[in-house]
């Protein structure tokens, strides 16, 4: 029989999981010695839910020496009142590019603004664990950057939260295991880094983290820190349009890791209609579950990431074909040309 001829690939599938899960948990911690003055840059637009605790905990970063700049489009955002009740440095976004996305144009003025010889940037949505900037900063001495992906933690918890943060969980994969690209959420530089030819690639794109990791790559290796992940915490209000923008986001990093993607997520629905005639294909659906626990157990939030991330395998090979036929994305209120 056809089930019988295919038991093979869960058998497969299983084996490679285990050796990921394997390579994950005995990931080595990287060290180095860099230090210094160190500059965390926040682009802000708006209220996040979790705005006030994200703020004190980089407020509460066991680091010596080091700035906290928000940038904000106006004075009047709805943030600036909740960010003057803290010792940030606020700045008001200034017109330094005409082609890039408003984020990039927060980072570049914040740049012009930050006194560190350490360049962080970080994401206004996040809570940070005490030890993360330390961590990030430290093995600067060995890579050209550093960065850490974060684990998602639903605000309340709904279906479009449920399915966003299965999807966020997909960072991990595409980090694959030692890193493979910048968060933009977490990544820490040398700030001669940011030479002219940086600036000027940075002016003309809409996306961060892509054009940072390319360069990265171009000029040496990136490190990953597996010890300091912090929580993307969130409220999902238009899940779809937020969906087709990391889709596309990650597509530009890698094609061929996209389409990587894409044939597991087949192979993972194989999987799963076919366990319903045969338990033995239900194991590869279990460890993807089970790795994700394993992922997220540091956290202490980890049950309905990892359990979410198997139902979002399937939303996204659903949204895979809309989401590549989009000419534009739209982030935060703005709409930008792919």
């Amino acid at each position: 029989m056809l089930i019988e001829f295919l038991i093979p690939l869960p058998i497969l599938a299983d084996i490679l999981l285990i050796y990921q899960i394997y390579k994950e948990v005995e990931l080595k911690k990287i060290n180095g010695d860099f230090n210094g003055f160190a500059s965390v840059i926040i682009p802000i637009k708006g209220l996040d839910v979790n705005l006030e605790e994200n703020i004190k905990s980089l407020l509460a970063q066991d680091y010596p020496r080091y700035e906290v700049i928000y940038v904000v489009d106006d004075y009047e955002d709805p943030s600036v009142p909740i960010l003057k009740k803290y010792s940030v440095k606020i700045i008001k976004s200034e017109d330094v590019c005409s082609l890039c996305s408003g984020k990039i144009k927060a980072q570049l003025t914040g740049l012009k603004y930050a006194s560190g010889n350490i360049i962080v940037f970080a994401d206004s949505d996040t809570w940070y664990p005490s030890y993360w900037l330390k961590e990030l900063v430290k093995p600067l001495s060995n890579f050209v950057a550093t960065t850490v992906f974060s684990w998602p933690k639903p605000y309340k918890l709904t279906l479009r939260n449920f399915i966003r943060a299965g999807f966020w969980t997909f960072g991990f994969e595409s980090q694959a295991v030692g890193g493979t690209f910048l968060w933009g959420g977490s990544m820490a530089f040398r700030r001669d880094f940011f030479d002219k030819y940086v600036i000027e690639e940075l002016s003309k794109n809409w996306c961060d983290d892509c054009t940072l990791t390319r360069i990265a790559k171009e000029r040496g290796n990136i490190g990953f820190i597996i010890n300091a992940v912090p929580l993307n915490i969130f409220d999902e209000r238009n899940l779809i349009k937020w969906s087709e923008r990391q889709m596309i986001t990650v597509y530009m990093y890698s094609r061929r890791g996209f389409h990587a993607f894409i044939l597991l997520s087949v192979f993972m629905l194989v999987f799963l209609i076919l366990s319903f005639l045969s338990p033995i294909y239900s194991t590869p659906l279990i460890l993807w579950v089970l790795k994700n626990i394993i992922r997220g157990y540091r956290t202490g939030y980890y049950i309905i990431p990892a359990i979410a991330s198997l139902f979002a395998i399937f939303y996204a090979l659903i949204l895979t074909p809309f989401a590549l036929r989009q000419k534009y994305i739209f982030w935060r209120g703005n709409k930008y040309k792919v």
